[in-house]
C-alpha cells in the first residue's frame, strides 16, 4: 500500500451524546484476511433515536500559500460545525421506536481468490422513514480559537455568544424549519463500504432511493455570510417520480491520493428542485434597508422540474 502525503489536519469532536467503547485493534494483513471466515458474516444492528454534538472542527496547523498573490499565511486556522445559537447539533432518526434497531449493518469478509476484500453493508430500519437535522452553522474560526493536542476551546463564550475571531459563512435551517431527508419506503437507502481490494470498483456505493430533501413548505432557509453582506434562499428537492424516488444507484464515493472524491456513473434519475424566496443584500438588513446602492428585497423563487446529473465526480482535497 503506498503511503499518501497530506497536510496534517486536527479532528476535533467536543461533546457528543453518543459514546463508543474503545477496543484494541490489530492490523490485519491481506494473508490473515483471506483465511479469514465466518459464518455468513456478523449481523449489528444499532438502536438510538438521534444523535447530539455541540460542535466538530477541522483544523489547520500551518495555514496556506497564496500562489496568486504571493504571500504566506501560516497561522493555524479551522472549519467549525456547530449550532448558530451555541445549542448542540441533533441528528433525528424520524420513525424509531424503542428497543428496535435503527441502522443494521452485516459484515464479511471474503478471500476474493487471491485478493481479499471485507464487505459492510448498511441498512436502515423499515420504520425509519427519514433524517431531520437541527439548525446548524459553518464558522472560520482563527488561530486563538482553535483547540490543539493539549487545549480544547469553544467558538461561544458562557453567555452562547461567538467570541472574537470567529465569523460565519453558512447557516442551514432555522428553529421552525429543520433540514430533512425522507426516505422512500419501497426502494430504502443502502450503503455497501469495501475495504481493501474493492470487487464493487468503489469504496463507497449507494443503493435505494429517497423521496424529498426538505419536501414541506417552502423548504430549509440557506444564508451565505460573506462581511456584510449575504444571500439567502429556501432549498427544496423532490423526486419527479413519486413513486420510486430519486434513485441513489450509481452514486459512490472513495479516497484517492489527492483527496476524497464523490459521483455516479451514467444518467441519475430526476429531481425538481426550487431555491424559493431569494433575497441578496446586507446580513441581517431587510427591505428597504440600501446595500451598495440596491434596496434588499426578494428576488422571487426559481426552479428547475427533471434535473438530473450524468457522470458527476466531485474531488474535495484535505487542508
Amino acid at each position: 500500500m503506498n503511503m499518501i502525503k497530506t497536510k496534517r489536519f486536527s479532528l476535533l469532536i467536543l461533546t457528543t451524546a453518543v459514546g463508543f467503547p474503545c477496543f484494541a485493534m490489530q492490523p490485519l494483513d491481506d494473508q490473515s484476511l483471506s483465511s479469514t471466515t465466518g459464518q455468513d458474516g456478523i449481523s449489528i444492528g444499532i438502536g438510538m433515536d438521534k444523535i447530539e454534538f455541540t460542535q466538530a472542527a477541522i483544523i489547520d496547523q500551518d495555514g496556506i500559500k497564496d500562489p496568486i498573490l504571493g504571500k504566506n499565511y501560516s497561522q493555524a486556522a479551522g472549519l467549525v460545525v456547530a449550532g448558530p445559537t451555541g445549542n448542540p447539533i441533533q441528528v433525528q432518526f424520524l420513525g424509531h421506536t424503542p428497543g428496535s434497531s435503527t441502522i443494521n449493518a452485516k459484515i464479511d469478509t471474503d478471500g476474493g481468490n487471491g485478493t481479499p476484500f471485507a464487505n459492510i453493508g448498511i441498512t436502515f430500519a423499515e420504520q425509519i422513514t427519514g433524517f431531520k437535522l437541527s439548525p446548524f452553522a459553518l464558522y472560520i474560526a482563527s488561530s486563538n480559537q482553535v483547540s490543539s493536542a493539549t487545549q480544547t476551546k469553544s467558538i461561544y463564550n458562557d453567555l452562547k455568544q461567538l467570541v472574537p475571531g470567529v465569523a460565519k459563512i453558512i447557516e442551514i435551517g432555522s428553529a421552525d424549519r429543520n433540514f430533512e431527508i425522507t426516505l422512500n419506503q419501497s426502494q430504502r437507502p443502502q450503503i455497501n463500504v469495501q475495504l481493501g481490494n474493492v470487487p464493487q470498483g468503489y469504496m463507497v456505493q449507494f443503493g435505494g432511493a429517497i423521496q424529498s430533501i426538505c419536501g414541506t413548505g417552502s423548504g430549509c432557509p440557506i444564508a451565505f455570510v460573506s462581511g456584510n453582506s449575504s444571500a439567502k434562499f429556501d432549498f427544496q428537492a423532490k423526486a419527479t417520480d413519486q413513486n420510486n424516488g430519486f434513485s441513489l444507484s450509481g452514486f459512490h464515493a472513495g479516497v484517492a491520493p489527492l483527496g476524497i472524491y464523490i459521483g455516479n456513473t451514467g444518467q441519475s434519475s430526476k429531481m425538481n428542485v426550487g431555491l424559493n424566496n431569494v433575497i441578496l443584500g446586507r446580513e441581517g438588513a431587510s427591505s428597504p434597508t440600501v446595500f451598495n446602492g440596491l434596496a434588499n428585497g426578494s428576488m422571487g423563487s426559481f426552479g428547475a422540474i427533471g434535473t438530473s446529473v450524468k457522470d458527476l465526480k466531485v474531488n474535495i482535497n484535505g487542508l
